[in-house]
Formats: structure tokens, C-alpha cells, sequence
């Protein structure tokens, strides 16, 4: 059996987008303040070392782009023996069931081994967190990653059904209004980096994605617009779902949704009282691949119109080195991206870009087949 290794390491899987999956586990470690480095990287896995670490169930519920979060077996002198042995031991009765990701031919080896030791065995090729989940191979400690010839134990997968729930369940839902996916949303909520006393702001709340994500993380203060009433409406629903439906304590929250124009929000919110804006902007009409260049070039500077508008009042109402994190879109035309460039007059206006990856400008969340993708864009008000 492998020599167990530190217990302050530990492998993430991370999510489609490996960038912006990176960029949050970043920022979680540094609004916690723990010291991290990073020991092992490459695709989309992760391997860190840290002086001290979350639990990786308590991790998992914070973060929205990690597939799983493993602990450390140890290093393999014989992958084989070494992993029949483990499991020989972790499911001391009864069949073993298990899985490796990605480790197919192995798996099939390690149940021939404990065929061999007098063991009914039975290799799961698990090729998602559903069969993970649906298998309960998490509890059975029998999930095993191998990365740089250690082995990890899966401790923590991401809860798909519940994000499922929270997407497609809540009462109300409107695809005009919000279509952000609740995993983005905590993802963008964790970028902005703030502690769970801070005042955070969504002035195109929509259906209230961010507003529920955020009360779900554990943050008490949290204010909701939109110039949609039936966006309000459909926030105030979906935020009383939340409160019903999750064993929360709700004694220190204080939640404000009401109805305005992002536009000229400082009438409503006072200056200097906001530490973090968290929002995706209307994003324009929703794009069939038909559209020509022409007509998507124009919406694009609408947009521009309406992001910058919005930017002038997020000045006065953020405080000084307050943040907003906001998603930017851009559109797939003819294979060829249409981007809205509004850095530079957003700087104009008082803000720096702080990407949590200072490498990167801004993070990006598309699918292929998407004609429209996000760009995740972090200002700090300087």
C-alpha cells in the first residue's frame, strides 16, 4: 500500500473552462488568506500544497468550477498492487466497486488482483460526476485519481442535481432575463473576493442567479435591480425558494431588490457604499447563427452604449479599490469573434483591470456551439 503523503495536498479536477476554474480556486485561497503554491498543473487538473486547507466538502460548496477535489493516497511504487491493496482494506466486506479516471486497462488489472485475493470486484469506467455520484463511490472511498504517479482519493464532487435544481427548478425563470448558470454565478462571486460581511451588488439582477448563489455562500448583505419588474418579481420568488428549500440561517440576512435603471443607479444606491458589483448585463438579442455581420456589429456598440453608462454610475457607487466583476460578450459570426472593446474607456472612467490571473485580461466561459461567449472581466476601482 502507498506511503501516505502530507495531508495539506490536494488534486482539483477542474471544470470545462480550465482558466477560469484556476482563477477561482486563486481567488478562494486568497480571500481566505491561505498560502498556496502550485506543485503540479497541467490539463485540467491541479495540484496544490498549502499550509492548511478547507475540508474539500466545505471547499466544494463554495466553489462552481471544480469537478472534484481529491486527497492524497501517496506515491505508486506498483499501481497495481499498491490500489488493490488500498481497496482490499477501505471495503473490508462485500464487493468492491470502484473506478480511475481515465485508467481504464488499469482498472480491469487491479480487479483481476483482487479476484486473486479472494475479492468480488466490479471496475465503474467513470466517465462523469453522475456515475460517480449515481455509484456512491465518494463515500466508498473507491474514486481514485492518478496524477504524477500518486494516487488520490475523490472527496468531494461538484453537486450537479443540486445546481440542475437551482437552474431549472426555481419557480421563477425567465430566458430573456436569466439564463446565467448558477455555477458561473458563484464563480463570478468568488473573483470579486470579498468577505461574507461585504455589500454585494447585481444591478441587471434578472431572476436573481447571483442574489440566490450568493445568500447559498453565505453572505448577508445583498442588493438586486433590474429594469425589468418582472425580473424583480422573479428574483423575489427565487430568493423566498431559496430561503424554504436550503437549511439556512437567515437571521443576519438583509436583501434589497427593487426596480431602476443601472443607468442611473446612483440615485438610488449611495456613494462609496458598494464593495463589490457582481452582474451580467443584458447581453442582447439572442443570436440564431443567421445574423449578419452588419447587424451584430451594431448591437455590438449598443452594447457598448449601455455597459459604459452603467460603468459611469458603478464610479460613484463603489468603494475606493472595490471591485466589479462583469460579464462582457462577444459574438460568433461566420467563424470570426465580434468583441466589444470598453477597457479602454472603462479605465478612463477610474477603474483598473485585475484579472485574478494577472497573465489573462479577462476569463473566458463559451461552449463551441455557443454563438455567444463571456468574457469574464474584473475591474478594481482605483
Amino acid at each position: 500500500m502507498p506511503k501516505l503523503i502530507e495531508k495539506n495536498k490536494q488534486l482539483f479536477i477542474l471544470g470545462r473552462e480550465v482558466l477560469l476554474s484556476l482563477a477561482e480556486i486563486k481567488a478562494f485561497f486568497l480571500l481566505n488568506n491561505l498560502d498556496f503554491e502550485i506543485i503540479y498543473q497541467k490539463e485540467n487538473k491541479l495540484i496544490i500544497s498549502a499550509d492548511k486547507t478547507p475540508a474539500s466538502n466545505e471547499m466544494m460548496n463554495q466553489l462552481g468550477g471544480t469537478i472534484k477535489i481529491c486527497e492524497p493516497l501517496g506515491p505508486l511504487k506498483n499501481q497495481k498492487d499498491d490500489i488493490a491493496d488500498y481497496l482490499n482494506k477501505v471495503i473490508p466486506s462485500g464487493k468492491i466497486e470502484f473506478s480511475i479516471n481515465g485508467f481504464d486497462a488499469l482498472g480491469i488489472e487491479i480487479k483481476k488482483s483482487l479476484k486473486q485475493l479472494g475479492r468480488s470486484a466490479r471496475y465503474i469506467a467513470a466517465k462523469n460526476t453522475a456515475t460517480i455520484i449515481y455509484n456512491n463511490l465518494v463515500k466508498k472511498g473507491a474514486d481514485i485519481e492518478i496524477c504524477d504517479n500518486f494516487a488520490f482519493i475523490t472527496k468531494a464532487v461538484q453537486p450537479i442535481e443540486q445546481f440542475s435544481q437551482r437552474d431549472f427548478g426555481r419557480p421563477g425563470r425567465d430566458d430573456q432575463s436569466g439564463m446565467l448558470p448558477p455555477k458561473l454565478a458563484m464563480i463570478m462571486i468568488n473573483l470579486a473576493t470579498q468577505k461574507k460581511n461585504s455589500v454585494l451588488f447585481d444591478p441587471f439582477c434578472g431572476s436573481g442567479t447571483v442574489i440566490t448563489e450568493a445568500i447559498l455562500m453565505g453572505y448577508n448583505n445583498i442588493i438586486g435591480s433590474d429594469i425589468s419588474e418582472i425580473a424583480i418579481k422573479d428574483s423575489i420568488k427565487n430568493v423566498d425558494w431559496i430561503k424554504n428549500n436550503y437549511n439556512l440561517d437567515t437571521t443576519n440576512l438583509n436583501i434589497k431588490l427593487f426596480q431602476y435603471d443601472a443607468g442611473i443607479i446612483s440615485e438610488k444606491i449611495a456613494e462609496n457604499s458598494v464593495d463589490a458589483i457582481i452582474a451580467e448585463p443584458y447581453l442582447g438579442k439572442p443570436m440564431w447563427g443567421t445574423e449578419s455581420k452588419t447587424s451584430v456589429e451594431k448591437q455590438a456598440e449598443e452594447l457598448k452604449i449601455l455597459y459604459l453608462r452603467a460603468f459611469l454610475e458603478f464610479k460613484k457607487i463603489i468603494k475606493k479599490n472595490g471591485v466589479a466583476v462583469f460579464i462582457i460578450p462577444r459574438f460568433m459570426v461566420n467563424n470570426e469573434w465580434i468583441k466589444i472593446d470598453c477597457e479602454t474607456e472603462i479605465s478612463k472612467l477610474g477603474f483598473k483591470n485585475d484579472c485574478i490571473l494577472p497573465e489573462q485580461k479577462h476569463l473566458l466561459y463559451w461552449r463551441p456551439s455557443q454563438h455567444v461567449g463571456r468574457e469574464i472581466w474584473r475591474f478594481k476601482k482605483v
